[in-house]
């Protein structure tokens, strides 16, 4: 059963605002301790389990400290972290069981309990006005809780409300930045246009981080819903990072100070899972080129993507070198030091790096390492089965109890790369494993949810391909022991997810050869 919040929720996005200038402390006094023992126990939850999955490279100040920093002076954002925290435990709980029990029941009932609390202390305020990072923080808040309850509707409906306070701040920063008295500073990665708000800006929350997480949902929602990335990404600082990405210096002023214990490694991360982004958003952009490459072998488009993807190759191997100086140090570390928390926290960063750079050397047309090496069946293989081995030993380390901490990005859309588009079919059913072993929400992404689609993107190229072999659909056996490959053209080309319920969703999917011959998209009912 999913949250079902009073009709006070569309409120959050009609609530006064105010700037920060005018109110940046209002009502920021301690809240806690808390006597409730059932919501500190959901919070320390939270503190130990949900903010250490949640936290990526982008985002991880946020989720780690300025979440836990927001409990202590607002009720409404303790009483919506404390419901976040009820609702991921059942997550994994109910990943273990599909029984409803006694206690599943009575955490729905706490966590619808807690959120409507939390919105009455929004509402509540409103005769000081609730502030924009209260306001942004709750939507980012409740979007995850909804989205862990596969409510997606209700996600989107929070998600939408976010984005409108945003589209509103970046319309009112841009007629700011006529003002010389308006202090930002301008971020190289995106390229254009100021920060919304000075660091020095009182609340709990960073504005500047808000916006790129409620950007990056709003992306991936619009992903689903089309059928591929947006294309106005300058506001998404995921997809932008990667230009301005320099690898550090190296020198004798490094040799007694580790790259895999300081900030370098997540900013390589940081570039990575940007780099990632990129590549896709450059693929889908190219689309018709990519059309003429997989179904008419044309050279021509395949050189201009090749010479188009030339400045990504060069981050790309700025990582590489990057990860070739780190795991030198690190292999000299681990002999000459008896630290015990490195192979716990950098060895996991470095494994992620890694896992990247093996990710995207399959959305480079050319090899990366070898330029004048051609790719081969073999070379494809072999990335896919790097990314399943890293994927996995990153999510063991997960198992790990360790007292430090570096956000690394989620595994899920490596492994779901692997179960959409790897070969053989016997590595597509590995990858799924591991997304139903290791239950993981990221956003509006739910490994269960990437699973099943993965699932249900295989049976229908195999009926698909039986079809053409003019044999009887009826005949398809899904068998574990069956590992023919399927033909390029008839793979997914893409697809379209319209949500419908709980775990419920309808799928509109093409493959290359529909595609190209102008074949109409089918419609298949998922449930997971």
């Amino acid at each position: 059963m999913p949250i079902t919040l009073d009709r006070s929720t569309r409120a959050l996005s009609h609530a006064p605002l105010h700037t920060p200038a005018q109110n940046a402390l209002v009502e920021l006094k301690i809240e806690l301790p808390r006597t409730n023992v059932a919501e500190v126990r959901s919070y320390r939850f939270f503190l130990e389990v949900v903010a250490p999955s949640l936290a990526g490279v982008f985002d991880g100040d946020f989720w780690l400290s300025e979440i836990p920093r927001a409990c202590f002076v607002d009720r409404a954002i303790w009483h919506a972290v404390v419901s976040l925290g009820a609702v991921y435990e059942t997550y994994l709980f109910g990943h273990q069981s599909r029984q409803p029990s006694a206690a599943q029941h009575n955490s729905i009932e706490f966590v619808l309990q807690q959120s409507n609390f939390a919105i009455k202390a929004l509402i509540s305020s409103a005769s000081i006005e609730i502030e924009k990072w209260r306001t942004l923080t709750a939507s980012v808040l409740f979007t995850h809780i909804c989205s862990l309850q596969s409510n997606h509707d209700q996600a989107f409906m929070h998600l939408s409300a976010g984005n409108k306070i945003i589209q509103a701040m970046l319309v009112d920063g841009r007629n700011k930045r006529l003002n010389p008295a308006f202090p930002y500073t301008p971020n190289p990665s995106i390229g254009e246009g100021p920060r919304m708000f000075s660091p020095s800006s009182k609340t709990p929350v960073s504005l500047d981080t808000l916006q790129v997480i409620i950007a990056n949902l709003e992306s991936h929602r619009q992903a689903l819903d089309c059928g591929g990335l947006i294309y106005e990404t300058k506001q998404n600082h995921n997809f932008n990072m990667w230009l301005s990405y320099r690898e550090p210096l190296t020198g004798p002023s490094r040799i007694n100070a580790s790259c895999t214990i300081n900030e370098d490694i997540i900013n390589a991360n940081r570039a990575a899972e940007s780099l990632f982004y990129g590549l896709i958003l450059y693929s889908q952009k190219h689309s018709d080129k990519l059309a003429a490459v997989v179904g008419k072998g044309d050279v021509a488009s395949l050189q201009a993507l090749i010479s188009g993807q030339e400045p990504y190759r060069r981050c790309y191997t700025r990582l590489h070198t990057f990860y070739r100086t780190c795991t030198l140090e690190m292999e000299t570390d681990t002999r000459t030091s008896s630290t015990a928390n490195l192979p716990n926290t950098a060895t996991k960063a470095l494994l992620s790096l890694r896992l990247f750079l093996a990710t995207m050397r399959l959305l480079l047309l050319r090899n990366p390492d070898s330029p004048l090496q051609h790719i081969t069946q073999p070379y494809i293989r072999s990335q896919f089965e790097d990314i399943l081995c890293t994927a996995e030993k990153i999510l063991q380390f997960d198992n790990i109890n360790n007292t430090s901490f570096i956000p690394t990005p989620s595994t899920t859309q490596p492994l779901y790369m692997v179960a959409h588009s790897g070969f053989p079919q016997s590595l597509r059913r590995s990858a799924v494993r591991l997304l139903r072993k290791y239950p993981r929400c990221d956003g509006v992404w739910d490994t269960a949810f990437s699973a099943a689609l993965a699932d249900l993107m295989m049976r229908q190229e195999k009926e698909c391909a039986t079809c053409k072999e003019g044999q009887n659909k009826g005949n398809y056996q899904d068998g574990e022991e069956d590992d023919k490959e399927v033909e390029a053209l008839d793979r997914v080309y893409r697809y379209k997810v319209v949500f419908q319920g709980v775990r419920t969703a309808v799928i509109v999917s093409q493959t290359w050869r529909d595609f190209l011959a102008g074949v109409p998209e089918k419609r298949s009912l998922l449930s997971w």
